[in-house]
């Protein structure tokens, strides 16, 4: 990898992806050298290479890294940003671009490129969920889910995801709904073991597909936002749906909780995703890393 101060990472397959996507990065890539900024450019080609990039990028003296993508390829590159000095630009291509929508940037390149040439920025801090077993850590921006949420997200079909988006995952979600039964697990937090059947540990305030699960975390903010729903039943989960539909989960107290710490651990027989990926299975550790990361913002 040449020496370069600013590297762009691309998934071409993000979203939609298409044919004209090279075309658009080469347009990109001219207007910002017509800013004065070389930019050099990665695509990536299968899973975990954007971790890969990014790393190695910082290790040839890159200082800006810019991704091209859906929050999957930006939870990739963050792997191998935590604990860098570079800052992160993101360029929203995807599905759902929750942390982009978080951050409020703009999806139109030219106004990307305008956003990065000011070079307004925000420290976040990501979250960590660590592997208890093997030692695996993964940092993730917006959030970890145990239980219900990462059964769904193993259930949505790529081909489908890419034919119509981020309705994939209410598709997989309503039909999930319809046969799922709770599995309980224990959440230990803040010196308590709680039984759940689902938790979300956020850092960031919305959730999926606009919805609004963790209200109150912030991605600057070193602090997680738990929500933990103790419900035992399927049709519970099905009357506690609008309430997440329409911001108003934390007015309802009945079988869910919310807790403000900087860790958690998890064990039982569920599923863990994070930002939107599955990780694996408890028993898992999640913290707060406390080494912020800069970000590009408007």
């Amino acid at each position: 990898m040449k020496s370069s101060s600013t590297v762009l990472i691309s998934n071409r397959s993000a979203g939609r992806g298409g044919a004209k996507r090279d075309l658009e990065v080469k347009t990109f890539c001219d207007e910002m050298k017509a800013r004065g900024i070389e930019v050099q450019v990665f695509n990536t080609t299968a899973p975990g290479e954007a971790t890969i990039m990014a790393a190695n990028a910082v290790k040839s003296g890159a200082t800006t890294v810019i991704v091209s993508g859906g929050d999957g390829t930006v939870n990739e590159a963050l792997q191998g940003l935590v604990g860098t000095t570079a800052r992160l630009g993101v360029w929203p291509r995807g599905t759902a671009n929750v942390l982009a929508r978080e951050l409020g940037l703009p999806t139109n390149p030219s106004k990307i490129i305008e956003m990065i040439t000011r070079g307004n920025t925000k420290w976040i801090y990501p979250g960590c969920a660590i592997h208890e077993v093997s030692g695996k850590r993964r940092y993730f921006f917006l959030m970890a889910g145990v239980g219900l949420d990462a059964s769904v997200v193993k259930g949505v079909w790529p081909g489908l995801k890419r034919r119509i988006g981020k309705a994939a995952y209410w598709y997989s979600g309503l039909e999930h709904l319809a046969k799922w039964k709770p599995v309980p697990f224990s959440i230990e937090v803040e010196g308590q073991s709680l039984v759940a059947t689902f938790a979300a540990i956020g850092k960031g305030s919305l959730y999926g597909g606009g919805l609004s699960v963790t209200p109150r975390a912030r991605l600057d903010n070193p602090q997680f936002e738990i929500c933990v729903m103790t419900a035992e039943r399927r049709l519970r989960y099905l009357r506690l749906l609008p309430s997440v539909v329409l911001g108003g989960l934390e007015k309802d107290q009945r079988d869910v909780r919310f807790i403000q710490t900087t860790r958690a651990r998890v064990t039982g027989d569920v599923a863990v995703q994070v930002d939107g990926e599955l990780i694996g299975n408890p028993p898992m550790r999640f913290e707060v890393v406390t080494e912020p990361l800069e970000v590009i913002v408007p």
